[in-house]
């Protein structure tokens, strides 16, 4: 059986591998992490306490694919015992950087990327404006472990957008990368940050053109009209990035 996890310390030494990750609150609202079918390395010899535990993601292949880490709520000190000396299951207390059923769902989606050949377009399709946003931070992830840049430094390019498809600002920067780079594709999740992407080392280069079909079903959709955590439109932060693109050589073709 693959292993699903990997995990190592600060100076990315590996300290073992794990098969299921489960994360849960008790009744006082401490977060638990319990890892099952732990296999430590037989290698790994600890050389400084642990305050934080690093997780791999694995795909199929054994490849890592993304990371999260999980600061420790009880510092473990070499001095005292090895760290995950013996095989087995391991609970521990953590912090999340997320509420945990958030988090929880973020290991849930990063199953979806495990198997290469069944990586498709569109998986954030059927998923909730809420999913989106951890999406988001999954497919960034995603890009950026493994280097999935399918037409690095490729000018001249023409991609379509489907308007009717384009319900949120997500799903506009979801589909801009998945055109530009392939399945779970990365340009950018924010303005800014596609706009780093337009100036190279990210997938495409301009000039490229987007020709983008039933734009104005877009303009016209009142799901754009939500404000984001910013306080703006959904359909403000797509025409900005829209003037940014142009502002870039990129053709944009509305139809």
């Amino acid at each position: 059986m693959n292993d699903n996890y990997m995990m190592y310390d600060w100076n990315e030494n590996t300290i073992g591998y794990f098969q299921e990750l489960r994360l849960a609150n008790d009744e006082s609202d401490r977060q638990h992490l319990s890892l099952y079918g732990f296999r430590k390395n037989p290698d790994y010899i600890p050389h400084q306490a642990l305050d934080r535990i690093y997780v791999g993601i694995l795909n199929i292949h054994g490849m890592m694919i993304g990371q999260y880490d999980f600061p420790l709520k009880s510092v473990i000190h070499t001095a005292e015992s090895i760290p995950f000396s013996y095989d087995g299951d391991w609970e521990l207390l953590v912090h999340t950087y997320e509420q945990v059923a958030r988090t929880r769902r973020m290991f849930e989606m990063w199953d979806l990327l495990r198997d290469p050949s069944s990586l498709r377009c569109g998986l954030w399709i059927d998923l909730t404006l809420a999913e989106r946003k951890i999406w988001q931070t999954v497919a960034r992830t995603y890009a950026l472990q493994t280097h999935s840049w399918r037409n690095q430094g490729q000018a001249g390019m023409t991609i379509h957008l489907d308007g009717r498809l384009i319900t949120d600002q997500y799903a506009f920067f979801f589909m801009l990368g998945e055109q530009l780079n392939g399945p779970v594709g990365y340009y950018g999740s924010s303005l800014d940050a596609m706009e780093d992407c337009l100036c190279g080392d990210f997938g495409s280069v301009p000039p490229f053109t987007v020709i983008w079909s039933h734009y104005q079903y877009m303009e016209n959709n009142e799901l754009l009209q939500r404000k984001n955590d910013h306080g703006h439109t959904m359909l403000e932060v797509i025409q900005t990035a829209i003037a940014i693109l142009e502002e870039h050589a990129v053709t944009i073709i509305k139809e």
